[in-house]
């Protein structure tokens, strides 16, 4: 059998390693989420940060487009005024009249190639504005990670420290009530009489005290 020191000794060493083995685990866990959440944090920036590229090259394809139909609206224009002047000539059609004519058709060209770059305009702030709203939305959720990775971490390490400080305390614990079992009572001796070995302050044995 074994003794009870041993016993109590093994039992505090079980303790501790228990102890320890829970607060490195409780650390590992906030180590983890404090990792994911930096993750989540990251992959939404750099899901922003492509929102945005993206509304970029857009804008500048509309106005591409926007620029290369006001280009072909003045080449049409032209040749429509140059059929005009020769309709006008072959009717006689000369003065105010024929001048007059030809600066609506340039007006009118005018206020289409206006009216091109206003929506290219208009589409462009739409797509930038939907994309910046949806950037900020994701940078803000990106900040609220980060916030909670944080607090994941702390309150790891509060838990670990609650930990340790809990097993030292039962370790401690364990040790000292080792010390309490000096001073037993046993019975024995002359004629089956109790002996305090704490009154003495020896150890009993059956034949003599020591």
């Amino acid at each position: 059998m074994c003794d009870p020191v041993s016993l109590t000794i093994t039992g505090v060493v079980l303790a501790a390693a228990s102890g320890g083995m829970t607060a490195y685990g409780q650390y590992q866990a906030g180590q983890s989420q404090n990792k994911y959440y930096r993750y989540l944090a990251d992959q939404n920036e750099r899901e922003a940060e492509a929102i945005q590229k993206t509304a970029e090259e857009q804008t500048s394809i509309i106005q591409s487009e926007a620029a290369q139909r006001a280009k072909e609206l003045k080449g049409d224009v032209s040749r429509v005024k140059g059929a005009q002047k020769a309709a006008m000539a072959a009717m006689g059609l000369t003065g105010v009249t024929a001048e007059d004519i030809l600066n609506d058709t340039a007006n009118r060209a005018k206020l289409d190639e206006t009216n091109i770059r206003y929506n290219a305009d208009i589409q462009s702030w739409a797509v930038n504005k939907e994309a910046n709203e949806r950037a900020i939305a994701l940078r803000n959720q990106s900040t609220l990670y980060r916030f909670a990775g944080k607090a994941a971490k702390r309150t790891a390490e509060i838990n670990m420290t609650t930990t340790l400080l809990g097993t030292a305390s039962s370790v401690a614990g364990g040790f000292g009530g080792m010390g309490s079992s000096k001073g037993s009572t046993v019975v024995g001796g002359r004629g089956g009489q109790v002996i305090d070995t704490q009154q003495y302050g020896r150890t009993w044995s059956p034949y003599k005290l020591y």
